[in-house]
């Protein structure tokens, strides 16, 4: 990154912290004094992600000037489906993205020119984490358990003609080369291993069904800050309310495997 005067980091909240994103900037060298700008896609806050990576950021001397925040859907297998913010990111948002940027390259040009006044303030503190819920527990305490809580059947798997858990694994934490695998070390709880596999081989549902009962406590607290925004204009509903059915999560409607196909997303639900 040493060659570039703009550096822009974006990333899906994923937990508010992605340990990969963290990663990446912690190894961050030669970087001091350039300009960062920051984005993410979330499914209801996207509160804790500007707060977390900004220390980071100025930890390897870089002077954040922006920060953007756009709504993603969510297809968790745990959450309904369809999520509250299906459809997004659309045209508009990607339209608003390329905006965003051509604003960042425009400020940093200014910033650098003199205007510092443009450099946005630091973010304030981390706001409070979301109610515990169920036994005392978090969501994020619960997510945290994907990794131990993955049964893996090697009879099944198809490796070494298949290697789809390890190459997407967004924290490199899968290696069926040793006996015995790693799986989920570290983790980010994203499920992608799992719906990846062709086989089946990879079996989630103990986690999944009790991160179920966490979602059907946890979401109705956050859709009033969706009917907040949408309100505000800062969200654009494009699935009806009635849609959302906490009752019929995606592991009840993605039944085949693999659940998730590169390149084209989410396969077909089944009827049943």
């Amino acid at each position: 990154m040493k060659d570039y005067d703009l550096i822009g980091i974006g990333s899906p909240v994923m937990g508010a912290d992605p340990a990969n994103v963290g990663d990446f900037v912690n190894r961050l060298r030669f970087v001091g004094g350039k300009h960062a700008f920051v984005f993410c896609t979330h499914g209801t806050s996207p509160g804790f992600f500007w707060p977390s990576i900004y220390p980071k950021l100025s930890a390897r001397g870089l002077v954040v000037i922006g920060q953007a925040h756009w709504y993603g859907d969510c297809h968790l297998l745990h959450m309904p489906q369809p999520y509250p913010t299906a459809g997004h990111p659309d045209e508009m948002d990607l339209e608003e993205a390329e905006s965003f940027g051509r604003e960042m390259a425009i400020r940093s040009a200014h910033i650098r020119a003199g205007e510092t006044d443009l450099i946005p303030p630091a973010p304030p503190a981390i706001p409070p984490r979301p109610p515990r819920i169920g036994g005392g527990r978090s969501m994020t305490d619960i997510i945290s358990t994907f990794g131990p809580m993955l049964q893996f059947d090697r009879k099944k798997c198809l490796y070494p003609h298949c290697s789809l858990c390890m190459d997407n694994c967004p924290t490199y934490g899968n290696d069926l080369s040793v006996d015995p695998p790693i799986l989920g070390e570290p983790c980010l709880g994203c499920e992608f291993c799992a719906r990846l596999c062709p086989a089946g081989a990879l079996d989630m549902n103990a986690w999944v069904e009790q991160m179920i009962e966490a979602t059907k406590k946890h979401l109705p607290m956050m859709l009033p800050g969706l009917e907040k925004a949408e309100a505000e204009g800062c969200f654009r509903r494009l699935i009806p309310i009635e849609k959302i059915d906490l009752d019929n999560p995606g592991i009840r409607q993605y039944t085949e495997h693999p659940q998730w196909i590169i390149g084209k997303g989410p396969q077909k639900p089944s009827d049943h």
